[in-house]
């Protein structure tokens, strides 16, 4: 992967800027390689290999077989969060940031048989092709955010567009035993495109000041914190499926892939508020959020204050190729078919899908 060159900022307008190095501004572009590598590097990356994995799974595959023609609905999902990341260095702690990574691809599905669509013949070498596709343009309200992360300090919108597909041909037929009782289903393979786009921003308006500290000098910090995302992916793989039946209804799948990914990605970070020096430590000094935009004046009579603002913007560029394992489970009810799968991709890479889709 390849990252563009970072750019940030530091500005302070107050008396309480003569307490702060006179290098801030040097300080913070110094210590820019650390901001880096150590946070905006990381999740751009996550992002971007959890972009990678659920455009694999957005196709709710199962078995890789089409009796005729399905519709049906499907979320692939991919991602994980680490532990909060503080950069620090000779001039600058930063307070804790978050680390957090993922993808949410939903999708609408139309699956055909060409052979059943071209009239050919039960059992034609036609009959085995299937294809599959897919395609969806939502957005995530503000009111939906707060209400799936229980907090209502978020503010903000998320938007998602994804479309490909897939064509699979059964290598091998599925063969029955025990009066087809049990079932190896054979050999599926395929090759698929997808392509997802997700634009992300969000603010959170924190309760109250955080704590920072500059080289000894430590105060409050108070403001909202704004973060923007946005990334395209696009996804080209293929892999191979095999499983066995039980009963007429239940097959276990399991399987193997390999994708080759590209991707590009950016996000900015900012955050500008009140800042005031805590001068006696023995006696904590708070700044709720309702009182930040006016200080109290006997309380800026007594602690340096000034208005401190950070920014720090990046891009990134990917190329990579991952290997994924797949384990699943198609329950075919007879009209519908319901499909959960597991998806693989390595240390820390996980994605998952699941589906139902009308088959006729």
């Amino acid at each position: 992967m390849s990252q563009s060159e970072l750019q940030a900022q530091f500005t302070c307008e107050g008396s309480a800027c003569s307490f702060l190095p006179s290098t801030l501004t040097e300080a913070g572009n110094g210590s820019l390689k650390k901001f880096e590598t150590g946070y905006l590097n990381e999740v751009l990356k996550t992002n971007l290999e959890a972009g990678f994995l659920a455009n694999v799974g957005a196709s709710n595959i199962g078995t890789g077989t089409v009796r005729r023609i399905q519709f049906g609905v499907s979320v692939s999902a991919a991602g994980y969060k680490k532990d909060d990341i503080q950069i620090k260095d000779d001039y600058i702690k930063y307070p804790k940031l978050p680390n957090v990574g993922g993808a949410v691809i939903p999708s609408f599905h139309l699956d055909i048989n060409p052979g059943w669509l071209l009239g050919t013949s039960e059992g034609g070498y036609v009959r085995r092709i299937g294809i599959f596709l897919h395609g969806m343009n939502v957005a995530v309200t503000e009111d939906q955010i707060q209400a799936a992360s229980n907090n209502k300090n978020y503010e903000g919108r998320i938007a998602v567009r994804s479309y490909g597909g897939m064509v699979r041909y059964q290598l091998i037929e599925k063969e029955g035993f025990l009066m087809n009782l049990i079932t190896w289903n054979g050999i599926n393979v395929g090759v698929g495109h997808h392509v997802m786009e997700q634009n992300m921003s969000l603010s959170y308006l924190e309760g109250k000041a955080a704590q920072i500290e500059f080289q000894g000098v430590k105060g409050k910090w108070g403001g909202d914190t704004n973060f923007a995302f946005n990334t395209k992916v696009q996804t080209t793989n293929i892999d191979l499926r095999t499983g066995l039946g039980v009963f007429w209804i239940a097959n276990v799948i399991v399987g193997g892939g390999y994708s080759w990914n590209s991707g590009n990605n950016s996000a900015s970070l900012s955050r500008r508020g009140p800042f005031v020096v805590t001068l006696n430590d023995s006696l904590p000094l708070e700044l709720p959020r309702e009182y930040q935009a006016a200080l109290d004046k006997e309380l800026l009579a007594q602690n340096p204050n000034a208005t401190l603002g950070f920014r720090a913007s990046g891009e990134s560029h990917s190329k990579r190729g991952i290997g994924y394992g797949i384990v699943g489970l198609e329950l075919d009810l007879f009209l519908v078919k319901v499909i959960a799968e597991g998806l693989y991709g390595g240390k820390d890479l996980y994605s998952a899908n699941v589906g139902v889709k009308l088959s006729f």
